[in-house]
């Protein structure tokens, strides 16, 4: 009865993870670069301002409209230009500007995170065809699922001071489910073992980013990001995992295309 409870108590969260996945089906379904854009986009200035709440937070730095700005331009720059060297370029102006001020660089966090791991989502759709998003969302959400389940089924060993309710026990069953559906789905672009491999890193990289983002909490003192998403908290509690699985993907994929070609 008790593990029944356990279940059962988080209706809230089962209903808003259908409907993202839900969502997620049909966007990719449409393989549409603008659609995956806006939407995504719609997803990134939100998680940005969590983003910039969180730190004013942690370091005391009031967001000002010229973030909300530099967000909105740095998402039109990365449709029409390179996603990942757009934001390191633009950074590198922000960076530079905040020195010349000496103003604190604080300011310039937003920029790194969430935006850097947003761009590697969208430079995964842009590079290497819709296809590769869905063996991200896969994996991640293999990942997820099997932790959070395993944990409530066999967890007892706490897996980080980050965050003392994640077990070991569930973060293992979540990384061999990732590993191995994610191997199935990896086919697409590279042998099984190779696929597996691939995936058991990116499995590993999504428990990575759900650690750095309780971290973050943590600093800040607070339980959940934002409140938009009913039994999860903010958007960037729902996508922290995604971000550096999305890093650690479209490194794999980069590496692999480059390596052929020099083969």
């Amino acid at each position: 009865m008790k593990l029944k409870s356990k279940f059962l108590g988080e209706k809230a969260r089962y209903i808003t993870g259908a409907v993202l996945l839900l969502l997620a089906i049909v966007v990719l379904s449409l393989n549409s670069m603008w659609v995956f854009w806006a939407v995504l986009g719609i997803a990134y200035l939100i998680g940005g301002h969590e983003a910039l709440q969180i730190y004013q937070k942690i370091y005391g730095s009031t967001p000002s409209v010229w973030h909300y700005v530099g967000l909105i331009f740095v998402w039109f720059l990365v449709y029409l230009t390179p996603p990942v060297e757009s934001v390191f370029f633009v950074g590198m102006f922000i960076i530079g500007y905040l020195a010349y001020r000496a103003l604190d660089v604080s300011h310039a966090l937003v920029f790194l995170y969430p935006t850097l791991p947003f761009v590697y989502i969208l430079a995964l759709f842009k590079g290497f065809g819709v296809m590769a998003v869905v063996w991200l969302v896969v994996v991640v959400v293999s990942t997820d699922v099997g932790a959070y389940f395993g944990g409530r089924l066999f967890g007892n060993t706490p897996l980080s001071p980050s965050s003392p309710k994640k077990t070991f026990e569930g973060a293992f069953i979540g990384f061999m489910l990732a590993s191995v559906v994610g191997g199935l789905v990896g086919l697409k672009y590279m042998g099984f073992l190779y696929a597996f491999v691939a995936s058991a890193i990116m499995a590993i990289s999504a428990i990575w980013g759900d650690l750095y983002e309780s971290s973050l909490k943590r600093r800040a003192n607070i339980k959940d990001s934002g409140n938009i998403l009913p039994g999860h908290g903010g958007v960037l509690d729902r996508l922290d995992a995604m971000f550096f699985a999305a890093v650690s993907l479209h490194f794999l994929l980069h590496t692999k295309a480059t390596l052929e070609v020099s083969l």
